[in-house]
């Protein structure tokens, strides 16, 4: 039942939003139901609030709405009809983009593997990252995700995919690759095929299998050559390839949820090795000794000297 209301509301969304016509809204309802929301939503169109309100009063609609005869609805009903009102006047496409927009999120430390909506690929959602997608941007040979933090995606099949981010965009075409979105930074991993990153503010790179690149501080990084199948993360490691502090400390927090004052070191030095992901302890000891940084952990906030 209640999936049901759930279509019905879909169906309200869209034909308030003019992407269905009122005879097609009417297909889907029934006669009552249609002819009960054309009348409220004509009633909304003339009814004019006073001006010492400025809230939204559905009863005060309800009681200008001319004499005619009277219809009991159940509970679902009138909790749709409120719906239904409240969208004409206010959320329109909003609430229709927010009915069907799908989102998974992972907390700190945590990762989470998902299908997605072709039926063939996958991805792998890496600590303190957001994916999320309308139904509409995955039709008619469309595959559109948005990214806030870092995946592996995994694409079998021929077509277009795009993965957006707050700094740039990275295209693909039947392959594997990593995406991580960070403050003013964008990483691309290709591991399998081809794939083109554009930056936000700034120019395209192209990779294939085993180069990757990272745009920071306005420019693409010179490629960087790998012979790696599969990212470590997605097996308990993190490793780093001549990666910018700033990048290593990004992992770290999204990986065990600490604070980081950094004090007056240099973010731009540069790191490479391999970390656990689930001993800080040990993570640390890797790090910093070997950046001449001096380090303190108290509680879940960690300290960086010179």
């Amino acid at each position: 039942m209640e999936n049901n209301h759930t279509d019905k509301d879909i169906i309200l969304a869209q034909w308030l939003n003019g992407d269905i016509s009122a005879e097609e809204a009417a297909k889907h309802l029934s006669r009552d139901e249609f002819m009960k929301y054309q009348q409220i939503l004509g009633e909304v169109d003339s009814w004019t609030p006073g001006l010492e309100n400025s809230i939204l009063d559905l009863n005060q609609i309800l009681k200008t709405k001319k004499e005619g005869k009277v219809v009991q609805m159940t509970t679902w009903k009138y909790i749709s009809v409120a719906a239904a009102i409240v969208l004409a006047i206010f959320a329109g496409p909003r609430l229709y983009d927010f009915i069907t927009t799908v989102s998974y999120e992972t907390a700190y430390g945590e990762t989470e593997i998902i299908d997605l909506p072709d039926g063939t690929s996958k991805l792998y959602l890496s600590a303190n990252s957001k994916i999320r997608w309308k139904k509409r941007d995955w039709k008619n040979g469309k595959r559109i995700l948005n990214l806030e933090g870092k995946a592996y995606i995994e694409v079998p099949e021929k077509g277009g995919f795009d993965v957006i981010t707050a700094e740039g965009t990275v295209s693909v075409l039947g392959t594997r690759f990593t995406v991580y979105q960070m403050e003013q930074a964008l990483h691309a991993v290709c591991y399998e095929g081809r794939v083109k990153a554009t930056a936000t503010k700034g120019e395209s790179v192209e990779l294939s299998k085993g180069e990757s690149s990272l745009f920071l501080d306005g420019l693409w990084s010179a490629k960087q050559f790998f012979d790696l199948a599969y990212p470590q993360w997605i097996q308990g490691h993190l490793a780093f390839d001549n990666a910018p502090l700033k990048q290593v400390l990004d992992e770290l927090v999204n990986n065990y949820g600490i604070k980081i004052e950094v004090g007056g070191i240099n973010l731009s030095r540069r790191f490479t090795g391999s970390i656990p992901r689930d001993n800080l302890d040990q993570s640390l000891q890797i790090i910093f000794p070997t950046l001449g940084i001096a380090y303190r952990l108290d509680d879940k906030t960690l300290y960086l000297s010179e």
